[in-house]
């Protein structure tokens, strides 16, 4: 069975959730970056110009997130995008001639649809399932030309059901990790209570305030921090290390974030689903900030909902921090509440249907 799997370089998200599936489902599997820039300079520049406005503009992206969340409008957002991107899909199907195209972003997944939209009578058909990759529902992964989606909650199942077509499938696999995150428990702990801050991929989140901020917590603590691929921040932070108060190590790209996570007693991160995906798997309680407007915000009401996170909200960083080390039972608590709602059979669970 020829699979191709269609992720999208907007942070690591998307790109780990796509060789999480891939690795469950093994050989002949390929893995494509649907926004790189030696596979279509188009999409890199649709790229830049979000990660520009993330950057500059967060407001004007949040706007554009609700306004692209309503029902007409959201299908014209759909439409404009599936028609943009239908070119490079249609190379990548002639190159591969994939049984199966697995979407893990909607702009690959839009112009795949539209595909399928334009030749419902070839016979080049293939089965198109996409992957949500955050812990809320928007109209834009919506295309009734796909044949299943994979969510992450129960109450998202419910809600896409509600707008979907008789034949397709929704399963609430949850959020596709590493299947090493399941895999942590006994992880060798530090002498003194471990403070993980991570952003994404690329190293969002306001990583430089926040330890400037952790200067203020008394407890002596072990500080890991990892910047991803943002190499100004880690030259920087080097740059700083001498000014930090309490033992901090600093890193760029890991392959040990379930390591990591495991040795740690909190995590301080924006709310990004797939580094919450990995809390949850592993049980580390969160601190939540600094959420990208829109989908991020989102993640963050679910995981506080559900007790395995808090937001810094008005407070300082180091008084969230001080207080919560200061009350080993609420910590148990959001640890045991993190493990209760964690999937770190996700992506076992999505090949297995996938190759059903």
């Amino acid at each position: 069975m020829r699979i191709l799997i269609l992720s999208a370089s907007i942070g690591f998200g998307h790109t780990k959730a796509a060789e999480s599936i891939g690795r469950a489902l093994g050989s002949d599997v390929e893995i494509i970056d649907f926004m790189a820039r030696d596979f279509s300079t188009l999409n890199w520049l649709i790229k830049k110009f979000y990660l520009a406005a993330l950057k500059f503009i967060p407001d004007l992206y949040d706007r554009i997130y609700r306004v692209a969340g309503a029902r007409k409008i959201g299908a014209l957002a759909r439409l404009f995008t599936s028609s943009l991107m239908y070119f490079p899909f249609a190379r990548l199907l002639k190159k591969f001639r994939p049984e199966v195209v697995i979407c893990t972003h909607p702009f690959p997944e839009a112009a795949a649809a539209l595909w399928k939209f334009l030749h419902a009578k070839s016979a080049r058909k293939f089965l198109l399932a996409a992957v949500l990759t955050d812990y809320s529902l928007h109209e834009i992964w919506i295309f009734s030309e796909v044949d299943i989606y994979f969510v992450a909650t129960e109450e998202m199942q419910l809600e896409l059901s509600a707008q979907s077509r008789p034949n397709q499938e929704i399963h609430a696999a949850g959020i596709p990790i590493g299947a090493e995150f399941g895999k942590v428990g006994g992880a060798k702990k530090f002498s003194k209570p471990a403070i993980l801050i991570m952003g994404g991929g690329l190293g969002l989140g306001s990583i430089e305030e926040t330890l400037a901020e952790l200067n203020n917590v008394e407890l002596p603590l072990k500080i890991i921090v990892v910047v991803g691929q943002n190499e100004s921040l880690f030259a920087r932070l080097k740059g700083l290390q001498k000014n930090f108060r309490h033992d901090t190590e600093i890193f760029g790209c890991v392959e040990n974030i379930s390591e990591l996570m495991g040795a740690a007693d909190l995590l301080i991160t924006k709310p990004g689903a797939l580094t919450m995906s990995e809390a949850f798997a592993v049980g580390l309680p969160m601190i939540l900030h600094a959420p990208i407007p829109g989908p991020e915000a989102k993640n963050a009401e679910f995981a506080i909902k559900n007790g395995a996170a808090v937001s810094v909200g008005g407070m300082k960083i180091s008084a969230v921090v001080a207080g919560l080390l200061k009350n080993s039972a609420r910590l148990a608590e959001m640890k045991l509440s993190a493990k209760k709602i964690g999937r770190a059979d996700a992506a076992a669970e999505i090949a297995k249907i996938i190759e059903h």
